[in-house]
């Protein structure tokens, strides 16, 4: 009870001593406080890239897996056909759906005019379902387009096509390096996702037969598969069915498989590193709140000295004067990191509607900043309280 009894005197006597000294306080709080709302801020905005950068591969599909051929060289090296392209969904239980692609570059010609230049991509009809390409107007290209001079066009193309007049380009023939196409359908807009080591550029591009595209192209081979894995079946599990089911089978294939989980563990990786160093840079600010702090209470005690001799003379132990000084630390350092803490999420919040983030909390950073910021009260605020205790009440009042 004494002990309790002690700690409260020596908290309401801190708290007038704070109270008194008002300018030194409020420098003090807010050194403090630009080190925790530092830090909560970093913290804060490490969490929210993290989560945006989620997102991007959520807005895609966690399923996604990209199949490259790292095979060097030109002409028909990288051994990896057709036939053995469209059987990886149907052999392997993992895939759930599987879409080669063949990539060329032209122009596009339409009644006379250059409609623009793009990406030629020789797809299946899967390429649509598991990039998520939506069909404004027509269709898609169908498994039934075999040979056929059939082309969907994105949305900028067809809008060039469309003119002033916005006349209709469904039926049109478009004219592709030199070979007309009849135009079976237009995208949607298409908004371009740089999270997984393949691109679309749908708006700009038109999408033909992967068999006529074997027939037209400079270079005919497959470019890249984009696959879907099964529900429920582990990234690594999926990349290791499509090594060695191509590595059986296309002897020539050197595969490079990315998942978009495997990205996905990546990059929560890299980012919570990231955060961690954004955590530990703000920290710094914190520390030099926390010499403040110090200094401050050392100016305090050399102050103080007559104060702290009279109540020695009356019976207060070492002890008592060393916990006065310490809670009067932590109490400006405490009530800087709650001052911090609202700086810090209003900064975030700030930042977020800036860059046009989702605003969230990282709890953890909040608690951590509060929690900091006490220790840092209780670090800094040992010495001066130390000194304070040791001192002589002979020699303090005869000073005073």
């Amino acid at each position: 009870m004494r002990a309790m009894s002690v700690l409260a005197a020596n908290g309401r006597e801190a708290a007038q001593s704070l109270r008194r000294s008002g300018l030194r306080t409020a420098l003090g709080l807010i050194g403090v406080a630009i080190g925790v709302s530092s830090v909560i801020a970093m913290v804060s905005l490490g969490e929210i890239a993290k989560e945006q950068a989620r997102k991007q591969f959520e807005s895609l599909g966690t399923d996604i897996v990209v199949v490259r051929d790292n095979a060097s060289g030109g002409g028909d090296q990288g051994g990896l056909d057709l036939p053995i392209a469209l059987a990886l969904s149907d052999t392997l239980p993992s895939v759930l759906q599987a879409a080669p692609r063949i990539q060329g570059y032209g122009s596009f010609l339409f009644a006379g005019r250059n409609v623009g230049q793009g990406s030629i991509q020789g797809v299946t009809e899967a390429f649509a379902v598991v990039n998520k390409l939506p069909v404004a107007e027509g269709r898609f290209v169908s498994n039934l387009d075999i040979n056929r001079s059939y082309a969907v066009v994105g949305a900028e193309v067809a809008q060039k096509m469309r003119g002033p007049a916005q006349r209709e380009v469904i039926g049109e023939r478009v004219d592709i390096n030199g070979t007309l196409f009849t135009v079976v359908g237009v995208l949607e807009p298409y908004v371009e996702s740089y999270a997984l080591p393949v691109s679309i550029e749908a708006n700009r591009s038109v999408f033909i037969p992967i068999t006529t595209a074997q027939r037209t192209s400079r270079d005919p081979r497959i470019e890249v598969i984009v696959a879907l894995s099964a529900p429920g079946v582990h990234h690594e599990t999926v990349a290791q069915d499509i090594s060695n089911y191509l590595r059986a089978r296309a002897t020539k294939m050197q595969p490079d498989i990315v998942t978009a989980k495997g990205l996905i563990a990546q990059m929560e990786q890299q980012m919570g590193i990231f955060t961690l160093l954004l955590g530990g840079v703000g920290s710094i600010s914190l520390v030099v709140g926390g010499i403040g702090v110090m200094n401050i209470m050392l100016v305090s005690v050399t102050e103080r000295r007559g104060e702290i001799a009279i109540r020695r003379a009356l019976g207060a132990r070492q002890r008592d004067i060393r916990s006065q000084f310490l809670i009067e630390s932590i109490i400006l350092t405490s009530a800087g990191g709650l001052l911090g803490v609202v700086l810090g999420l209003a900064a975030t919040y700030a930042i977020s509607r800036f860059t046009g983030w989702d605003f969230l909390i990282s709890w953890l950073s909040v608690a951590s900043g509060l929690g900091t910021a006490a220790a840092v009260g209780l670090f800094f605020g040992f010495q001066p309280a130390y000194q304070a205790s040791k001192l002589d009440p002979i020699a303090g009042l005869q000073g005073h």
